[in-house]
């Protein structure tokens, strides 16, 4: 079942929830916390495939097996009751962001300790593991303010240190196994002060350049969020506007159009060509006008989303057969023969009958005006991938290549001419017919090859879940 994108506005409200910015709102920071969680249990799973991997395959000695299987069975029971609060717990409230906050800065400091045992079970300031450190201020500053990451870094060196002093000072037992360390020779003075100075220097490097990177990134989607906003204000009195103004414009044009025809029908008969002439062009000009107001309160109201109580099944085939009888006076002016190829199998759609039909009908009566006269013209119907098409062939000028990709555009218009002149028209007929087709989770297609002609067609879903508000 292909189900309608939701609104802009409804997107943001889920993505966002109550924060100001995606990188900093409850459902990214669940969701963060969540990965890392399950990433917990596969350290767990490698600390104790490492321990039995190190002695047995790569030969490596004097491993405390046994204290790694009991920091694996530890880091396990406590990453789970992590997991079961974010996975279980309710966390669309308004304190939801501190709540988060306060078991990410939990969950790092654990992480932390976890890794501090773990380097002084295979070596201590000589593991190669210590840049495991690095890792962990990287993950922090990612999701935590740049106060945090600053204090789960100290946070960190304050516990590497600990371990190297505990280790020069031999105030806890020492392990050196033999292969996973460069020596298993017990640190001196001067090893340590080395080791603490670098690793102090990466730390706050670390620490300085991510949470930059990090504060950034966070500024700059909370810059991008805002002007969303601004631009869902910006369209939606755009839409205002536009309702304000079709609905100010629709009677007058209709009147004048009526007016005009008027005249045309009772005065014109005495009258000079030239009087004939201005007549006949003020009457196509009011026509027009009429043409771009109903444009205009279409693309108002399918912006609105305001059409879902009016939907019913409509049947396309009885579109088109409705489209031939309107059609059929052009279509004899141009001397033009239309053919209908309809399959009887083919299931209604839940839509708006007016929308399905104004898109046809501007598929139709666009390939009447772009057809020379005594041109052909085939109207179709099938259904494929649960998909009903609707397809309109002709044998007019085409269009240009150039123009093909851009035909779907607001007030795009190829420059085509039939018999020497340009087809009347705005340039917002095909735009409609796009609109209309994403309204309700279809597609457009149109393929062409100048001097030969074009097909046009559009295809609609048989079923489509509730829109949402």
């Amino acid at each position: 079942m292909l189900k309608k994108s939701p609104s802009p506005k409804v997107a943001m409200k889920s993505l966002l929830g109550d924060a100001s910015s995606f990188l900093v709102s409850s459902r990214f920071l669940r969701t963060r916390l969540l990965v890392y969680s399950v990433a917990r249990f596969g350290v767990v799973v490698a600390i104790i495939a490492g321990a039995w991997f190190a002695p047995h395959v790569v030969g490596i000695e004097h491993l405390p097996v046994m204290g790694l299987h009991i920091l694996a069975a530890c880091l396990f029971m406590v990453n789970l009751v992590v997991f079961s609060i974010l996975y279980w717990g309710s966390w669309d409230k308004k304190k939801s962001y501190l709540h988060l906050m306060l078991v990410m800065h939990v969950t790092v400091s654990i992480d932390f300790v976890f890794l501090t045992v773990a380097l002084w079970l295979v070596g201590g300031a000589a593991s190669p593991f210590i840049s495991f450190y690095i890792l962990n201020i990287i993950l922090a500053a990612m999701l935590l303010p740049r106060e945090g990451v600053f204090f789960q870094a100290l946070f960190a060196y304050f516990l590497f240190s600990g371990l190297v002093l505990s280790q020069w000072l031999e105030l806890a037992p020492i392990f050196n196994p033999v292969g996973a360390t460069v020596a298993d020779a017990p640190i001196n003075g001067r090893y340590a002060i080395t080791v603490l100075t670098v690793q102090a220097i990466l730390f706050t490097g670390t620490t300085l350049l991510v949470s930059e990177i990090s504060t950034a990134l966070k500024r700059g989607e909370r810059a991008l969020s805002s002007l969303t906003t601004e631009l869902e204000k910006l369209a939606e009195m755009r839409r205002d506007f536009l309702h304000v103004v079709t609905h100010n414009l629709k009677a007058p044009a209709a009147a004048a159009t009526m007016l005009l025809e008027s005249v045309e029908m009772l005065w014109l008969q005495d009258a000079s060509k030239g009087a004939r002439t201005a007549i006949a062009r003020a009457r196509v000009r009011t026509q027009e006008l009429g043409e771009l107001v109903q444009d205009l309160q279409q693309l108002t109201a399918l912006e609105s989303g305001a059409l879902h109580e009016q939907e019913q099944p409509v049947s396309l085939n009885e579109i088109v057969q409705k489209l031939a009888e309107s059609h059929s006076d052009s279509l004899s002016q141009k001397k033009q023969k239309l053919e209908l190829t309809i399959d009887e199998t083919l299931p209604d759609i839940q839509a708006v009958p007016r929308l399905i039909q104004e898109a046809a009908a501007n598929y139709l009566s666009n390939a009447i005006k772009y057809t020379p006269e005594e041109g052909h013209i085939f109207m179709r119907t099938r259904q494929e991938d649960a998909m009903a098409i609707f397809e309109v062939e002709d044998t007019g000028v085409g269009i240009p290549p150039e123009f093909v990709d851009n035909l779907f555009g607001e007030f795009v218009r190829a420059p085509a001419t039939v018999s020497g002149k340009r087809p009347p028209g705005i340039g917002l007929g095909l735009s409609i017919v796009k609109r209309i087709m994403e309204y309700y989770d279809g597609r457009v297609y149109v393929s062409s090859e100048l001097d030969k002609g074009s097909i046009f067609s559009f295809a609609l879903p048989f079923t489509r879940s509730a829109p949402e508000e």
